[in-house]
């Protein structure tokens, strides 16, 4: 069976992005090794993936070529005529428990939920989550989008891995 893994980076104060949506804080550690932080790793290891409607939308800002082709692609709103433009993703606007867990059942491969807070929340509050990855970046940003917003529901992990690299970024990887 396939896991749902949290694969995210956040800051040393918990956020996920700036209140827009923006993530130059992230590009703004200095990192003179060119790392990809074990993200080409983890990617080979996804066949499918989970995000918010404002996290597809903040991806499609960046102005680059979709970056989960081959990847198949879930974007989750609660808007029923929202629109996906790009490959190998779809909508999917109702009945998420039962449809992420048989895609748990499905895959060959593993489950990437990218975010944003409000479905990470969700994940956790349905115990979606199999494993979290957390890449926290040594920076403070203050105001920003929480990685767990909105109630998340108390839940107990075990630290199985880390990994710190020479520019300050450390990565933390829970199972439940």
């Amino acid at each position: 069976m396939s896991k749902v893994i949290l694969y995210i980076a956040t800051t040393i104060d918990g956020k996920i992005a700036r209140n827009d949506g923006n993530l130059d804080w992230l590009f703004n550690i200095p990192n003179p090794n060119q790392s990809d932080y074990g993200y080409q790793a983890f990617y080979d290891t996804i066949g499918v993936a989970f995000m918010g409607r404002r996290t597809y939308e903040e991806i499609l800002g960046f102005g680059v070529e979709w970056p989960y082709q081959g990847i198949e692609s879930y974007v989750i709103s609660q808007q029923q005529d929202f629109s996906v433009s790009t490959p190998d993703t779809f909508l999917l606007t109702n009945d998420i428990v039962e449809f992420v867990n048989q895609k748990k059942l499905e895959c060959d491969k593993d489950i990437w939920l990218i975010g944003g807070g409000e479905l990470i929340t969700f994940f956790l509050n349905h115990q979606l989550i199999d494993q979290m990855q957390l890449t926290i970046a040594p920076i403070i940003i203050g105001d920003g989008i929480s990685l767990f917003p909105n109630q998340p529901m108390e839940t107990l992990w075990s630290l199985s891995a880390t990994v710190s690299y020479s520019s300050g970024i450390v990565t933390l990887i829970y199972d439940k």
